[in-house]
């Protein structure tokens, strides 16, 4: 065998191992992709929290005798992925945090809206919805996941 025949089969079976590996990686890493940006938690029941709103849209502050509320909503993550038909889940929330309960199974995306009002009380403007899966709004992106339970046993008895 000459050299250069047995230069390129090594090179070959190399270039071969590295594919195998970069493949193996890409593989592990789709998988796991949801695991590294985005943190899901499992409950019926989360609280969320969000930080006071001080600022308009064009970067000036809210007037003093203004008021910002906040409306909270749900995106089901498997069946409206875009967030194109959330759900309201409650309207004009005056703190900085709600409890949400889910009631049906499934992953789902909580939205985060602040609503703008004037002295007497007029809702004038609403901000765009921030979701909890977007790095640009949540601190660390996530979802929620409700699994319901099985029934309770029945028949129980001693043998």
């Amino acid at each position: 065998m000459r050299n250069h025949e047995r230069t390129s089969g090594w090179m070959v079976m190399w270039l071969i191992i590295f594919a195998g590996v970069m493949a193996c990686c890409i593989a592990i890493l789709g998988v796991m992709g949801d695991a590294y940006g985005q943190e899901w938690h499992e409950a019926n029941q989360a609280t969320v929290a969000w930080n006071v709103t001080t600022m308009l849209a064009d970067g000036s502050d809210v007037p003093a005798d203004n008021t910002v509320e906040y409306a909270v909503y749900l995106a089901n993550a498997i069946t409206d992925p875009g967030k194109t038909s959330p759900a309201l889940v409650q309207d004009n929330i005056a703190g900085l945090s709600y409890t949400i309960t889910l009631g049906s199974e499934g992953k789902y995306f909580v939205g985060i809206q602040a609503i703008r009002k004037v002295a007497d009380g007029t809702e004038v403007a609403r901000s765009s919805i921030g979701w909890s899966d977007d790095s640009g709004t949540a601190t660390v992106p996530f979802g929620l996941i409700r699994y319901v339970p099985p029934q309770g046993v029945t028949g129980l008895s001693v043998q």
